[in-house]
C-alpha cells in the first residue's frame, strides 16, 4: 500500500478502476475512510462478488458518519491460528460447527492422551512457531505495538504496562479501575489504551451476558489477549510457573480455551459473551449465542471433572430453558461422557480439533 499511497489519494476511482480484479489492498487504512468510498462507488457501478480484498492491522477510530460499505462487503477477524490450522485440519468442520449442526459428543473411555501445560506457551503467530524462543518473537511483538502508539504521541512505556496489566488479569471480570491502577495510569489514558488494543485486535475482550431471566449480572466485560502464549510472554510466565500454581494455570487454561473457540464462534456467526453475577455466586466462563440459541462452557484445569463441575451450566440451563442448547465442561482430561441432561464433559484436544 505505501506505494500506492500517492495515486490513491490524488485519484482513488480511477486508480482503483485501473487495476484488474481482484485486487487487494493491504494496510488499507492508510489511505484513509476516503478510500472506502471509492470503493463503494466502484462496486455499486460492477457487484460482482470478489473484486476487492481490504486488510489492515489497526481499525480506524472513526469511519465517519456512516460505513460506506454497508450491504457490500463481510467483515472478517483475522486471528492467531488455531490448534487444528496448525496442523493442517483448518477446513474440516470444527467442533462447535458440528454441536450447533446437532452433531452431539460420542462418549469415549480409555484414552491416555492429554492435554498438557507446556502447551499454552506455544503460539497462534504462523511466524513464531518455529522459532527455538519464541518469548523474543512474542515480546517484540507487544513491543513493535507499543512503539507504534508511541509514534502517534501515546507513551509507548505507558501502553506496554497496560498489556502486561491485561496480560496478568487474564480470563478475568474486573472493574476497569483495577486494570488502570495496575498499569499506573489515569481513567482517561486507560479508555484510550483500551480503545486501541481493542481496536489492533491485540485485546480481546467478552462483553457480559444479558437476560431478562437473569437478575444481578455484573455489565464488567471478561478480558484476554487474542494468543495465551503472548499473554504468558508479557505477564512473564512459564510452564514451570503454571506447574506451580494450578489456580494461575486454570485462568491461563481458560484463556487458551477461549483463543481456539472464537474462531470457531465467528464461523457459525455467534457471539461469544460471559457470564458472571454481582457477588460472583453465579459464573459461567462463556456464554456462546448462535441465533436464539445458547451454549455455556465452563473450563477445568483437571482430568475427570464430575456433575458437580457443572453445577453452574445446570443452573444456567434450568433458568434458560429450551433455548439452552447444550453446556460443556471443557477439562485437560482424555475422555469425553454426559454429565447430565445437555451437559457434557469435553476433553480440551476435541474442542481444538487435536483429536
Amino acid at each position: 500500500m505505501p506505494r500506492d499511497l500517492e495515486p490513491l489519494r490524488i485519484d482513488a476511482d480511477g486508480y482503483l478502476r485501473s487495476l484488474p480484479a481482484p485486487v487487494l489492498l493491504d494496510e488499507w487504512q492508510l489511505a484513509g475512510t476516503e478510500l472506502l468510498w471509492a470503493v463503494k462507488r466502484i462496486v455499486d457501478d460492477d457487484p460482482a462478488p470478489g473484486r476487492f480484498l481490504l486488510t489492515g492491522s489497526v481499525e480506524p477510530a472513526h469511519y465517519g458518519p456512516t460505513y460506506p460499505l454497508t450491504g457490500r462487503a463481510v467483515r472478517l477477524v483475522m486471528r492467531p491460528m488455531t490448534v487444528a490450522e496448525l496442523a493442517g485440519r483448518g477446513e474440516q468442520p470444527t467442533f462447535l460447527a458440528r454441536i450447533i449442526a446437532g452433531d452431539l459428543p460420542a462418549a469415549t473411555g480409555g484414552r491416555t492422551t492429554q492435554f498438557e501445560l507446556d502447551d499454552l506457551t506455544r503460539p497462534g503467530f504462523p511466524a513464531a512457531r518455529q522459532l527455538p524462543d519464541a518469548d523474543l518473537f512474542l515480546d517484540a511483538y507487544a513491543s513493535l505495538v507499543a512503539q507504534r502508539a508511541g509514534d502517534e504521541g501515546r507513551d509507548a512505556t505507558r501502553l506496554l504496562r497496560t498489556m502486561r496489566a491485561l496480560a496478568v488479569l487474564s480470563a478475568q471480570a474486573v472493574p476497569d479501575q483495577r486494570i488502570w491502577d495496575a498499569a499506573d495510569i489515569n481513567k482517561a489514558t486507560w479508555k484510550q489504551y483500551d480503545d486501541l488494543l481493542v481496536r489492533v485486535h491485540l485485546s480481546v475482550p467478552s462483553a457480559a451476558f444479558e437476560s431478562n431471566r437473569l437478575k444481578r449480572l455484573t455489565s464488567y466485560p471478561k478480558r484476554y489477549l487474542c494468543d495465551t502464549a503472548l499473554a504468558l510472554t508479557l505477564a512473564e510466565l512459564d510452564g514451570a510457573a503454571l506447574q506451580s500454581d494450578l489456580s494461575l494455570a486454570g485462568r491461563f487454561v481458560e484463556s487458551f480455551v477461549m483463543q481456539q473457540l472464537r474462531p470457531q464462534v465467528d464461523q457459525v456467526g455467534g457471539t461469544m459473551l460471559h457470564l458472571r453475577t454481582g457477588a460472583g455466586e453465579r459464573e459461567v466462563d462463556a456464554v456462546i449465542e448462535v441465533g436464539r440459541s445458547v451454549l455455556g462452557v465452563e473450563v477445568r484445569l483437571g482430568t475427570r471433572p464430575t456433575t458437580h463441575d457443572a453445577g453452574q451450566l445446570r443452573w444456567l440451563r434450568d433458568q434458560l430453558g429450551h433455548r439452552f442448547a447444550q453446556g460443556l465442561v471443557v477439562h485437560t482430561g482424555a475422555d469425553t461422557y454426559p454429565l447430565g441432561e445437555r451437559l457434557w464433559a469435553v476433553p480440551l484436544d476435541v474442542v481444538t480439533g487435536r483429536l
